[in-house]
């Protein structure tokens, strides 16, 4: 485990998720984030550790609040140079998000792999950012408007050397991995907070890509599902970087880079069907 990298600010977020909640005993509705102990909102009128554009967005949406309980907002700084539609995924810190990416780049290059699958691929960010490390990439994401936008933000940039596919990556994820020969592909997993569906992280126990690079900002479904890959030596976890992705919040953003291990899935097979 590598130190952490810090972010440049205290107030880095640069995307927030607001709901709404009936509050019975007060007679009002409640605007603000869901409390981690118990689900409830609560309510806010500005987040001490938000850009302040976003403070301007919550008392936009407070002043002019859902018809009724239970609605998601999404409050968003709009990323640079980049099309993102209104619900679908951005990495949330924009100030240390060259470092993520430098973090990525590094142990792709030190792989030697020529080929990327980007798996939970959203608006194509880190195929798009990483198509010059490598000959060919394929993007997956199940959000049909994100690749759409991932379709635009590649050509935009003029990137010829990868596409996307709009599914499930479990549904598509053999087809990917059969176009490439294994020792020289690296699979990419960006997948939410819930982690990889195990059928996924058996496909890739399965194919054995040369390399694994798992980010997640959910160290404890991070750690489960490389408990899996990792399992009786099929990979082996090389290194972890955890970037201040979150800072003042007790999130940390974990990049792990896996090395296929010396067995096969068949040789481990049992503790894992």
């Amino acid at each position: 485990m590598a130190p952490v990298i810090p972010a440049p600010g205290l107030t880095a977020t640069a995307i927030a998720h607001d709901r709404s909640q009936w509050n019975k005993p007060e007679q009002k509705l409640n605007i603000g984030f869901v409390r981690w102990d118990c689900g409830l909102v609560e309510d806010i009128e500005e987040c001490k550790i938000a850009e302040p554009v976003l403070n301007e967005e919550i008392r936009r949406v407070r002043a002019h609040p859902p018809p009724k309980g239970g609605i998601k907002v999404v409050l968003r700084v709009p990323p640079e140079d980049w099309d993102v539609p209104a619900d679908s995924f951005f990495q949330n810190n924009f100030s240390l998000l060259p470092k993520l990416v430098e973090t990525v780049r590094g142990f792709l290059r030190d792989s030697g792999a020529r080929h990327l699958a980007d798996l939970y691929c959203g608006v194509g960010f880190f195929g798009i950012e990483l198509a010059d490390a490598v000959e060919s990439f394929t993007g997956v994401e199940y959000d049909q408007l994100a690749i759409q936008s991932a379709r635009r933000n590649a050509a935009a940039r003029k990137i010829s050397n990868g596409g996307f596919l709009a599914s499930a990556v479990e549904a598509v994820l053999p087809e990917v991995l059969k176009k490439f020969s294994p020792e020289q592909t690296a699979v990419l997993l960006d997948p939410p907070r819930k982690g990889c569906w195990p059928q996924t992280l058996n496909l890739l126990r399965e194919t054995k890509p040369a390399q694994v690079i798992y980010v997640s900002c959910h160290p404890a479904t991070m750690a489960r599902d490389l408990n899996i890959l990792c399992g009786n030596g099929v990979f082996e976890l090389a290194r972890v970087q955890p970037l201040d992705m979150f800072p003042q919040t007790q999130h940390v953003e974990c990049v792990a880079d896996l090395r296929a291990g010396t067995k096969s899935c068949q040789d481990a097979r049992h503790g894992f069907n």
